[in-house]
C-alpha cells in the first residue's frame, strides 16, 4: 500500500463512524449502535493485518492467489460503516478467519453489546446429517429428529452458505462441525423456518427462533455411560473405568496443566494390571505436551520420535509502527490516531527456502525419558473432529509406535506455537507464529491426523445413547488382547 491510500484512509475514518459517547435517541436501543468510535475499531483491524502480515507462520501453504492486502482494503469500509456492535464483531471475525488457521479467532471485547442469542436446541453432526441431540423447555421436536432443510433450503447447505465464513479451520469433518456450531447461535429474536424428520417418520414444519441466552438444555439424548461399570479413578483429567478383567477405559478430557504426575503415581498402576487400555481424547483441545508424552513413553521400550518440527521465530510484539514522528501523514500526535496508525511494511514471514527441504534437513533429537515404567500392551486412542492442538500431536506420535491404534475421525488440524494480540479497541485475537510438524514431517495444519479406523456414530446408536466408535474400541482391542495371549 502507497503514502496516497494512507492519507485518503486517515481523512475518511476521522470522519466516520460513531463517538463513543453519543447521546440515544428515544426509544432506540443502545445496542443498536457502535460502542467504539471508529479510530479504535480501523485500529483494531490495522493491527489484525500488520502483524498477521509479519508473523503468521503459514502464509507460504495459503493460495497463491490470496492477498491479505487486497482483503484488508475489502473489509476497511466495512469496520468503518459499521452501525451496530454486531455488525463490526462479525466483520472482524470473517476478516480473522480468512487465515484458515484453527488456534486463530477474534474475541471481542466484554464492553461490546452484542445482540445474541441461541437457538433451543443442540444438533449432532454424523457424517453430513443433523440429528437433534437436546432441547431447552418447551421445544416440541422429538429428540433424535434429523433436520432436513433450514428456510426451505437443505439444511446444510444453507448452514455452510450462511455461517461457514466466520470458521478458520478447513479440515473436514471440523470445519462442518464448528459451522454447525456457529449456526445455533445468531441474532436475537431472529426466526427461521425448519423442516425436520421424527423418529417416528413425521415430518415437522417449525418455526422458531434465537431466544434463549445461553446453550443450556434440560432435555438430552441419553449418552453412554459408566454408571453401571466399576470407577478405579476420578481424578481430573483423568476418568477410568474398568469395561471387563482385561481392558480399562481411561477419558482425558485435557493435556493442560502438570498431570504427569498424576500419571505416574495414580494411573499407571491401574492400568499395571489390565491387558488393554483405551484412551479417549475425543474431547480434548490439547495443552501442555509433556502429559501426552509420559503416555506415551509409558508404552514403548524405545525411544519416542522427535515431535513438534517447527519452523519460526519468535513473536516480539504486536506494535509495530508504520512510520514514525517526522512523517506527518501517518502521525498527527494524538494518542487515538497513533494507534489507529500502527501499520508495518509489506514483508510477508516465513522461510525463503521450499518446506520440503528444510524439513529434509532438519534432523530432531529424540525426547528425554520421562518414566521408567513400561507396559508392553495394546492401547487404542479414541479421536475426533474435536481433537486439537497436542492431542493431534499424540495421536500423531502414538502412530508410529506399534502399541497403539487410532479410532474415530480426522482431528481437528491446529498446532503450530500461537500468541495473544491485544487490540486498540480491547478486544483481542490468537495467531499461530510457527508452522509444526509431526514427527515423521507431516503438516497437521488443515489436515489434522487420520485415523487408523474410521468410525462415525450411527443414527441408531445415537437414538439408543449407543457409543459406537467406544464399542467398536472394545471389539477391536479385545481381538488384539486375544492375537496376543492366543486364548
Amino acid at each position: 500500500m502507497g503514502k496516497k491510500l494512507f492519507a485518503i484512509l486517515t481523512a475518511v475514518f476521522m470522519l466516520c463512524g460513531c463517538a463513543t459517547e453519543m447521546s440515544v435517541p428515544q426509544g432506540e436501543k443502545v445496542g443498536e449502535q457502535c460502542t467504539k468510535p471508529v479510530e479504535l475499531r480501523v485500529a483494531a483491524l490495522s493491527e489484525v493485518w500488520s502483524t498477521a502480515q509479519y508473523y503468521y507462520g503459514y502464509w507460504n501453504q495459503m493460495p497463491e492467489d490470496f492477498d491479505w492486502d487486497e482483503k484488508y482494503q475489502e473489509f476497511l469500509p466495512r469496520v468503518m460503516n459499521a452501525k451496530t456492535d454486531d455488525e463490526y464483531v462479525d466483520a472482524m471475525r470473517e476478516f480473522v478467519a480468512l487465515l484458515h488457521d484453527g488456534h486463530t479467532s477474534f474475541i471481542p471485547a466484554s464492553e461490546y453489546q452484542l445482540n445474541k442469542a441461541y437457538l433451543p436446541f443442540d444438533l449432532e453432526d454424523l457424517d453430513g446429517r443433523l440429528f437433534l441431540k437436546a432441547v431447552s423447555r418447551n421445544f416440541e421436536v422429538p429428540l433424535g429428529s434429523e433436520l432436513l432443510e433450514v428456510e426451505n433450503q437443505p439444511a446444510l447447505d444453507y448452514i455452510l452458505e450462511n455461517f461457514e465464513k466466520y470458521v478458520p479451520v478447513l479440515t473436514e469433518p471440523a470445519h462442518r462441525s464448528q459451522t454447525v456450531r456457529e449456526f445455533l447461535k445468531d441474532e436475537k429474536g431472529k426466526k427461521i423456518n425448519l423442516k425436520w424428520l421424527t423418529p417416528q417418520g413425521e415430518v415437522l414444519d417449525i418455526k422458531t427462533g434465537y431466544e434463549t441466552s445461553g446453550s443450556v438444555y434440560l432435555n438430552q439424548l441419553k449418552t453412554s455411560t459408566y454408571s453401571d461399570k466399576k470407577l478405579l479413578l476420578k481424578s481430573s483429567p483423568y476418568f477410568i473405568y474398568e469395561v471387563n478383567e482385561d481392558v480399562v477405559y481411561v477419558e482425558i478430557s485435557t493435556f493442560s496443566g502438570q498431570s504427569f504426575h498424576i500419571y505416574e503415581e495414580r494411573v499407571v498402576p491401574i492400568l499395571d494390571q489390565y491387558q488393554g487400555v483405551i484412551f479417549d481424547i475425543r474431547n480434548n483441545a490439547g495443552g501442555n505436551f509433556t502429559n501426552a508424552l509420559i503416555i506415551l513413553q509409558s508404552f514403548s521400550d524405545a525411544p519416542i520420535p522427535h515431535g513438534y518440527y517447527n519452523l519460526g521465530t519468535e513473536f516480539h510484539s504486536s506494535w509495530v509502527p508504520y512510520a514514525n514522528e517526522e512523517d506527518s501523514v501517518f502521525y498527527s500526535g494524538s494518542d487515538l490516531n497513533q494507534r489507529a496508525m500502527r501499520m508495518i511494511e509489506h514483508e510477508y514471514y516465513g522461510e525463503n527456502a521450499d518446506v520440503e527441504t528444510i524439513l529434509d534437513q532438519m534432523e530432531g533429537e529424540p525426547y528425554p525419558i520421562l518414566t521408567t515404567y513400561s507396559m508392553d500392551k495394546p492401547a487404542i486412542i479414541l479421536i475426533s473432529q474435536f481433537s486439537a492442538s497436542t492431542s493431534e500431536m499424540f495421536a500423531a506420535t502414538a502412530k508410529l509406535l506399534d502399541n497403539f491404534t487410532l479410532m474415530g475421525l480426522t482431528t481437528y488440524g491446529v498446532t503450530g506455537n500461537n500468541c495473544g494480540v491485544y487490540l486498540s479497541d480491547g478486544s483481542a485475537y490468537s495467531l499461530s507464529v510457527e508452522q509444526s510438524f509431526t514427527p515423521d514431517k507431516q503438516p497437521i495444519w488443515n489436515r489434522g491426523v487420520q485415523p487408523d479406523i474410521e468410525l462415525w456414530t450411527t443414527p441408531e446408536d445415537l437414538l439408543k445413547g449407543e457409543d459406537t466408535v467406544l464399542n467398536a474400541a472394545i471389539e477391536t482391542l479385545q481381538r488384539q488382547i486375544k492375537e496376543r495371549t492366543g486364548e
